[in-house]
């Protein structure tokens, strides 16, 4: 287990931390700082019941990380806490503004971290860590050689998340009887770590289940969304038409983007080859699920993602340890915060089938699929 400091500096840092409250600094690019805490609000005695919370993310631009922020503010507000957004389009500026941050000797309640790349991060895990301030990081899973770099992750299992794709592609293909054959990879920005652990997923699995199909190439777009997608299946797609019976997209909107690029070359979706992401996303990749052209779909929600980091945080704060291991956390609960969080925290990942049912039916804490899948 890592600890926290010993009890006597818990109580002052918790006393300080108390009467922080508000933005930090206003030379920093944040949006607006949470609600005050509300009449409802209440934290355990053992963390602060009021202070701010630090989270440095990707641009809202894409609605995946405008809902991590949502879901972390809701989490937060019950306790007290705000939460103050910074975004960033590098690893650079992202690394500038928490060193900003440090500078000016701010105590946030924690950090929050969702790292541009995951590997290049390194530097601002190990200053935020040696200013003795809690880190969670959501989002993409740190390698081992970094545990000592935070204290807890909370947030997807993206080589599970490739595996569950390569799973609903090969079921998918024993659905509309067909061999499974070889396929191309339509991926996102080169160096980030969670589309490096999904594709290594998707590819154990596949070895394992499907060992005759091959992977005959793996594009990376630049983005994470439908014009990403697109983009980039226009020139891959042509490239090797006739040569491939599936497309793997590492989420639905790249998925749904390669569709189009496909449809455009004359090939249809379902028949001539399948395709598969297995992030649910918005309406337009939900139908898709539902009208065959996607194979199958998981529920990987960015507000339940926010949601867990800001409950790891609280458990970590509650209880002043972290316990060893991974840990799957239940889609019927969030995860208690009586108990420390592990050292990484997966958030549920649940299959759904080709139904419109199946959206309205499936739920995670309480929220069914149809509003999870639903963000952009």
């Amino acid at each position: 287990m890592s600890k926290f400091p010993p009890r006597a500096d818990r109580q002052r840092k918790r006393a300080y931390l108390t009467a922080v409250a508000g933005c930090t600094a206003a030379t920093l690019v944040l949006t607006a700082c949470g609600n005050a805490q509300s009449s409802t609000s209440s934290a355990p005695d053992g963390m602060p019941s009021s202070g701010e919370v630090m989270f440095f993310g990707q641009s809202r631009e894409n609605p995946y990380f405008g809902q991590n922020e949502i879901g972390a503010r809701e989490v937060a507000e019950s306790y007290g806490w705000d939460v103050s957004y910074v975004e960033a389009s590098t690893q650079e500026e992202q690394d500038s503004a928490i060193q900003q941050m440090l500078a000016q000797g701010a105590k946030p309640v924690g950090v929050v971290l969702n790292p541009i790349s995951g590997e290049a991060a390194v530097a601002s895990e190990q200053a935020i860590k040696a200013a003795g301030i809690p880190l969670v990081i959501l989002n993409q899973v740190p390698t081992e050689e970094q545990d000592s770099l935070f204290d807890a992750y909370a947030g997807v299992n993206d080589y599970g998340s490739g595996r569950t794709a390569a799973q609903l592609l090969i079921a998918g293909a024993q659905k509309a009887g067909v061999p499974l054959g070889d396929g191309l990879i339509v991926n996102t920005v080169a160096g980030h770590t969670a589309a490096q652990q999904r594709v290594a997923g998707f590819t154990d699995e596949l070895k394992q289940s499907s060992p005759s199909s091959a992977v005959l190439s793996d594009v990376t777009s630049g983005g994470f969304l439908e014009a990403e997608g697109y983009s980039i299946g226009s020139q891959v797609i042509p490239a090797n038409k006739g040569k491939f019976t599936w497309v793997y997209g590492v989420n639905d909107a790249l998925a749904l983007g390669a569709i189009r690029a496909a449809k455009e070359n004359g090939i249809l979706p379902g028949k001539d080859a399948l395709f598969v992401g297995g992030t649910c996303m918005n309406a337009n990749t939900n139908a898709a699920v539902i009208n065959g052209e996607l194979v199958g779909s998981a529920i990987q929600s960015p507000l339940v993602e926010g949601q867990s980091a800001i409950y790891a945080l609280a458990a970590y704060l509650n209880n002043g340890s972290v316990l060893d291991g991974d840990a799957d956390l239940s889609a019927d609960a969030p995860p208690s915060i009586d108990t420390p969080p592990h050292k990484r925290n997966f958030m549920p990942n649940t299959k759904l089938d080709g139904t419109a049912a199946s959206f309205d039916s499936t739920t995670i804490w309480g929220r069914p699929a149809s509003e999870l899948c639903n963000y952009s």
